[in-house]
């Protein structure tokens, strides 16, 4: 049995300990203590204010390499796309300095841009799926199109048959009829009422977010339409950036990742992810020569590149 004595030791050792703690956090342990919080302290700041410093080199040499990948693109690309006509395919709530961008390499490159299609937000909206089947039949009457496909599958072929055309591109009556129809239907917005179509097609990248079978719907009907395009193109190039996370959204992706995705179109549609770059605009132009050339490709850095830039003769 455990008598007094021991608890009176017992409490005597606890003080005994708490007075030696006191003593020793009050004297040389005090300094010690003290001294190593500062140097950590202070060595975290350095550490951060080199870190600082080197992101800032590396922000001035990227600023550096665009600015001189911009000042020489015109050079770069002149004449590479001669003879050439081409139709631009802005998808909904694409970057406006992007797509001024790449008309500018464009016409650079000496090719002809017939028009500039922008495809509204409708043309995904899955509560409008009625209406775009309407279109899609009334597009196609117009342009004397047989089709066994419907709904949008039908109305990806419409789009792809009016913006391009293999071999010399003619101007077509029937064409502009069904481009107007999908203009009041409120389905895409033209830079030209009377369209001729070219011979490359040009699909300017745009990020979209939501559920992942939001995403997985919207990259399929990405897929259709830039396959409808490429099979009736010498060539099609879909450009872009990485696609951005939107806040609150559990998937993001954008149409270069859409045609990466899936090896059907990634075999017969080039791609390029870092197009906002000071190099991207003449990379795209490049990417069209290479694939004119036999050899599709998929530029940048981003999942599913196979190359930073296209191989090409100088």
């Amino acid at each position: 049995m455990i008598d007094f004595r021991y608890h009176l030791v017992s409490i005597i050792s606890i003080f005994l300990a708490l007075a030696v703690g006191i003593v020793l956090g009050a004297g040389p342990l005090q300094g010690n203590i003290g001294s190593q919080l500062s140097d950590q302290v202070s060595a975290l700041r350095t550490e951060k204010q080199e870190l600082n410093a080197k992101l800032a080199t590396s922000e001035k040499r990227v600023n550096a390499a665009d600015e001189y990948a911009t000042a020489v693109a015109g050079r770069v690309v002149a004449g590479r796309l001669a003879t050439h006509e081409v139709v631009g395919l802005v998808l909904p709530s694409a970057d406006d300095g992007l797509v001024g961008a790449l008309q500018t390499s464009v016409a650079a490159s000496g090719a002809k841009l017939n028009a500039v299609l922008t495809v509204t937000p409708d043309w995904f909206d899955p509560a409008l799926k009625a209406k775009r089947e309407q279109a899609a039949k009334a597009a196609a009457t117009a342009l004397g199109l047989t089709s066994s496909e419907t709904g949008d599958a039908l109305l990806a072929q419409v789009l792809s048959r009016i913006a391009v055309a293999k071999g010399t591109a003619v101007a077509s009556a029937s064409r502009t009829a069904a481009l107007k129809v999908l203009v009041d239907a409120g389905l895409i917005e033209s830079s030209v009422e009377a369209i001729d179509p070219g011979d490359l097609a040009l699909v300017v990248s745009s990020d979209f977010s939501g559920t992942e079978s939001a995403v997985t719907e919207r990259a399929d009907a990405v897929r259709t339409l830039a396959t409808d395009l490429a099979e009736n193109s010498e060539t099609t190039v879909v450009a872009g950036g990485e696609p951005l996370a939107a806040a609150g959204q559990p998937v993001s992706s954008d149409a270069v990742a859409a045609i990466r995705e899936k090896n059907d179109t990634a075999a017969i549609v080039s791609t390029v992810d870092h197009a906002r770059d000071g190099s991207g605009p003449a990379i795209v132009v490049l990417a069209f020569e290479s694939q004119l050339a036999g050899r599709v490709g998929h530029y940048g850095i981003s999942t599913g590149a196979t190359a930073t830039v296209p191989r090409v003769a100088p």
